[in-house]
């Protein structure tokens, strides 16, 4: 299972069931709003780093865990 260091399993599994378009940065672990589920590799406002995926793009490439 892959990790994130400073998002949780339980933050993306909330943001894919509140269906509002939300992502994280997985650099800073700064959350982004307005993001694609899709999205790959969006800037991230926080730290300016092209590390920000949406929570449906993180669910798939495993970072909630066994989900």
């Amino acid at each position: 299972m892959a990790t994130l260091k400073m998002v949780t399993p339980e933050q993306i599994l909330a943001a894919v069931e509140a269906d509002e378009n939300t992502g994280f940065c997985v650099g800073c672990g700064a959350e982004a709003y307005n993001v694609e589920p899709d999205a790959e590799r969006y800037e991230c406002e926080e730290c300016g780093a092209p590390k920000v995926y949406g929570a449906e793009q993180l669910l798939l490439l495993g970072y909630a865990g066994g989900y």
